[in-house]
């Protein structure tokens, strides 16, 4: 898949686009090509598509009827503190019958892989419904306009 019509976010120039209150729609896994797509609604009625290239580790919990997000954490943007990546490492890499274990080197490597831009995390929290978090290589995202 070409990145034509996908902006980086990674490095995002300018004001990024708000997805509070925006709906998660649809998820669309691609493990061979080690990506994933999540389509959101904002409440523009305008539709964003963030596009994950080099996913090493990603968890959707609680995809259900309606999925709103209350708001996304995107590094290097936000700056995520020690503690928030060792919980989200941990989080992203568990499941419901077991939790990971993330040692500190694992933890300040994903801390300098996030601040060169060489890894990206990526959350979402919800005010209802699906939570997100991607670690991968880079994240793009295309806006297409109310039909």
């Amino acid at each position: 898949m070409q990145n034509e019509n996908y902006q980086n976010v990674i490095g995002f120039k300018g004001e990024r686009p708000t997805f509070h209150d925006a709906e998660l729609v649809g998820i669309d896994h691609r493990p061979a090509d080690r990506e994933l797509l999540l389509r959101l609604t904002r409440v523009d009625g305008t539709t964003g598509t963030f596009r994950f290239t080099g996913v090493v580790s990603q968890r959707i919990v609680d995809f259900a009827e309606q999925n709103v997000v209350s708001r996304l954490l995107i590094s290097p943007t936000y700056n995520f503190s020690t503690a928030e990546v060792a919980q989200w490492s941990r989080w992203v890499d568990s499941r419901d019958d077991f939790q990971a274990t993330v040692n500190q080197e694992q933890i300040d490597q994903r801390i300098a892989d996030f601040a060169a831009g060489r890894k990206a995390l990526f959350v979402l929290e919800p005010s209802c419904g699906a939570e997100v978090a991607v670690v991968c290589d880079s994240i793009w995202l295309s806006l297409a306009p109310v039909t």
